[in-house]
């Protein structure tokens, strides 16, 4: 994982780095990984994810 963090503070760049660390973290530990850090489980939309994106093509 690489975010992108050009132009941002770096309290910000240490947060991104903390988060990513807490994910991999319970990603090597088999544990749950917190709903507001999620967007895709098993194939299917889930947390954040769930709530910010849908599942249907925009129509034209």
């Amino acid at each position: 994982m690489t975010p992108q963090i050009s132009g941002s503070s770096l309290s910000a760049q240490a947060r991104y780095a903390a988060g990513t660390r807490e994910i991999l973290e319970s990603w090597f530990a088999d544990a749950p990984i917190r709903d507001e850090y999620l967007i895709v489980d098993k194939g299917a939309l889930a947390g954040t994810g769930a709530h910010s994106y849908s599942t249907t093509a925009a129509a034209s």
